[in-house]
């Protein structure tokens, strides 16, 4: 694959035991809390945390109209996003039968700016539905019109899990 001259190839994951079947990855997308939002400017990494929402192959988060998050994606709108829980430790009886268990996603994509208002209300909505409940009210003009919302169109998809 091209990026815009690099030139990426994508491994297999090394052990086919741990990878999650495409479903099992979607949920937990789906289900995570807290999403880290890996971007590239050039030679300067940039990773950030985000509440989002995944649905419809898009994983939607909201954030100001200027930042540091704002001008990488400007320059740059190929992401990684990332999701993981610690589910626990394994201890064994040398020191390299410890380990980790986990479940993590991984995402890759393009993100957009949202423009079109209804999709934007939209994502707000199941936003604050995902992290606070149920909740109706009006949405303040004012606040949808400065308020960013970005999209992430999921090109890829990986999940590994170890439990």
């Amino acid at each position: 694959m091209d990026l815009g001259g690099i030139s990426v190839t994508y491994r297999e994951m090394r052990q086919k035991k741990r990878e999650m079947d495409a479903e099992e990855a979607r949920v937990f997308l789906r289900d995570a809390r807290v999403g880290r939002l890996a971007m590239s400017l050039g030679d300067n990494p940039y990773v950030v945390p985000v509440n989002f929402i995944y649905f419809k192959d898009k994983i939607y988060f909201h954030c100001s109209r200027e930042g540091q998050k704002i001008d990488y994606l400007s320059a740059n709108s190929r992401v990684c996003f990332e999701v993981d829980e610690l589910l626990g430790v394994r201890t064994g009886n040398k020191l390299c039968d410890c380990g980790s268990k986990y479940r993590s996603v991984i995402a890759y994509g393009r993100a957009e700016f949202v423009e079109n208002v209804y999709e934007k209300e939209l994502a707000l909505r199941r936003l604050v539905q995902k992290y606070a409940g149920d909740f109706n009210a009006p949405l303040d003009e004012k606040i949808l019109e400065r308020t960013l919302v970005v999209a992430v169109n999921v090109e890829r998809l990986t999940g590994k899990k170890s439990v």
